[in-house]
């Protein structure tokens, strides 16, 4: 199945899932389980994806960048899910530090990715957009994929948007305990023998840094649930972390009558109606 995005679909996206449009330049966009079909140059009117399976070895993502003041888009591939190896590697931990290490991000609407540096300080630290707030995210205590029963964590874990260190999708293999990555290779002053940034990677760092904007608003929304969506085969709205509106009401109210929430009945999908959402059993299908 293909998917066509351009200013128009990504409005409609924000509209269906009930997220307020930024006033940001430039708006973040993820969609977990897409690849880019053609690889971008550049900022362009529209672009079109592939929906594939995330496989937790290959570049199976795409990260997005929407300038709302030209209304022209880009689009890269990359992973929005960590590593194979990393989440098997968590999950054979004992005890109390089961799980730890290895996160996955939950779909929702985030405003805190802000420009700075992954592995700050060290030989390999490169320029990149770091998380900075706190966030919802699962970590598991089996193989991948990652599933609604698998514990939910509200918090900073330090994961960033950051290069893959893999140039080329088809190769299994990126850098990934829970943070994006974006495909291609990192420029790392520290490092004495580092070259220019490179591929996908290079044309993403350059767009975001040919703005004085400072801050990165985020939407990442599973691909499948995007096209059902635009395709027009399942209508109606939809709700994610950071939704607002007379729908979360609806929902606030719902989880209210099943005694799952207790706060303030005012549209805001936050912290707290996230955590009752979910431990109601009422979350949409989809990681």
């Amino acid at each position: 199945m293909k998917l066509t995005l351009n200013g128009v679909a990504l409005r409609r996206i924000f509209e269906i899932w009930n997220v307020p449009i930024p006033h940001s330049e430039i708006i973040l966009f993820a969609l977990r389980g897409a690849v880019p079909i053609k690889k971008a140059k550049g900022w362009s009117s529209s672009l079109e994806l592939q929906l594939i399976t995330p496989d937790y070895q290959h570049l199976r993502c795409t990260l997005g960048l929407w300038n709302q003041k030209t209304d022209k888009v880009f689009a890269a591939q990359g992973s929005t899910v960590p590593h194979k190896d990393n989440v098997l590697k968590a999950a054979a931990r004992k005890g109390p530090m089961k799980g730890r290490g290895t996160n996955q991000l939950e779909p929702g609407f985030y405003e805190d990715l802000h420009k700075g540096e992954h592995l700050q300080g060290k030989p390999m630290g490169h320029a990149a957009l770091r998380q900075t707030g706190y966030r919802f995210y699962r970590r598991s205590h089996h193989a991948p994929p990652y599933t609604s029963s698998d514990p939910l964590y509200f918090g900073n874990p330090y994961d960033n948007l950051h290069s893959a260190w893999n140039m080329d999708g088809q190769v299994a293999g990126y850098r990934s305990s829970g943070c994006m990555v974006v495909a291609g290779l990192p420029f790392c002053p520290r490092l004495p023998d580092s070259k220019p940034n490179q591929g996908a990677w290079k044309v993403f760092h350059d767009l975001i840094y040919a703005v004085p904007q400072k801050q990165f608003p985020l939407l990442l929304l599973p691909a499948t649930d995007v096209w059902d969506a635009l395709s027009g085969k399942h209508s109606g709205t939809r709700l994610c972390y950071g939704s607002r509106g007379d729908s979360v009401v609806r929902l606030q109210k719902a989880l209210r009558r099943k005694r799952a929430y207790s706060g303030r009945v005012d549209g805001n999908l936050g912290a707290a109606v996230y955590r009752a959402w979910n431990s109601a059993g009422l979350l949409p299908a989809g990681f």
